[in-house]
């Protein structure tokens, strides 16, 4: 391409704020997932023993000194101590179903009977949930801490490592020199515009139908679309600086070899995908994975130990 970057800024030249540097879990992550996961172990689960506090008692009324009770379903919640059922709530505790006793609700002398009672179950952080969560090698508390980090480090480095290198693109692309053809560029814009606007028709939407519901020509869907595709064009070169400077160039070669393994992998005649691929949209993605690649790498230096 006529268009490159000339001069590429030293991120290197900018602090990275502590913020980003940080990347290990604390300890309060991994107790918050475990109290959501007792939670989720918790539940109900209905009793036959004596009602203690905390369980969700239905009784019928068998008598009261009122008309229109006899036969209601009444709930009581012991320990609980709703106004004007503190009395029920406690007669209730030490009853067994099919008992009945004698209560009063505000201003109404009952006689109840215990038809359910059913008991919060809550669920403890500690071996007896890690058991339920059947981790292969996970039998204590601490497994599990150990756990969670052997799956979660890697990645928050990886997310860590991301950030840093994203700033320091973003850096690069404000800062650095650039000499580029409005030619060249017009036509990288236009030629990923309809390749754009093929592959979205293929699949059944139409560009030219805008989200406020008008209907535009495929000239201007095709002009919006490369205005859009603008916003690339200085991350393309960016990415092809880095990858080319260190020597990773995606040949016309090499661009039918990766859609060879791609056509394999899928089931795919290699016919089919070469009319459907790019090689410029086609490099610009591996350029970028291969940009952060070596930004990552060197930005893990700047990580907290």
């Amino acid at each position: 391409m006529k268009s490159r970057m000339t001069s590429c800024y030293d991120y290197r030249l900018l602090e990275v704020p502590k913020e980003m540097r940080r990347w290990h879990i604390p300890d309060s992550e991994i107790e918050a997932e475990l109290l959501a996961l007792a939670k989720d172990h918790s539940g109900e689960e209905e009793t036959e023993g004596e009602i203690q506090d905390k369980d969700c008692v239905r009784c019928i009324c068998m008598k009261a000194s009122k008309e229109n009770w006899e036969g209601r379903s009444v709930l009581l919640y012991p320990g609980r101590r709703f106004p004007g059922a503190e009395g029920a709530e406690e007669a209730v505790l030490g009853k067994k179903r099919g008992e009945e006793f004698e209560c009063s609700i505000k201003d109404v002398s009952l006689t109840l009977r215990v038809e359910k009672a059913v008991r919060i179950r809550v669920m403890e952080v500690d071996g007896g949930l890690v058991a339920k969560l059947s981790i292969p090698g996970v039998e204590t508390v601490g497994d599990y801490y150990r756990w969670y980090h052997e799956q979660h480090d890697k990645e928050q480095k990886e997310k860590a490592c991301m950030g840093i290198a994203r700033c320091w693109l973003e850096a690069i692309a404000k800062r650095s020199v650039f000499d580029i053809d409005e030619d060249e560029k017009k036509k990288w814009c236009d030629d990923r515009a309809r390749i754009m606007y093929e592959g979205l028709l293929a699949a059944g939407h139409d560009m030219k139908k805008t989200e406020d519901g008008k209907v535009i020509t495929e000239e201007e869907a095709l002009k919006r679309a490369s205005e859009s595709q603008e916003m690339y064009f200085i991350p393309y070169l960016i990415y092809s600086y880095f990858s080319e400077k260190n020597g990773y160039v995606l040949t016309e070669e090499g661009f039918v070899k990766e859609v060879e393994k791609i056509a394999a992998e899928r089931g795919e005649r290699l016919e089919d995908l070469m009319k459907q691929a790019d090689i410029t949209m086609f490099r610009q993605t591996k350029y970028q994975e291969y940009t952060y690649h070596l930004l990552m790498a060197e930005a893990e230096k700047y990580l907290e130990v």
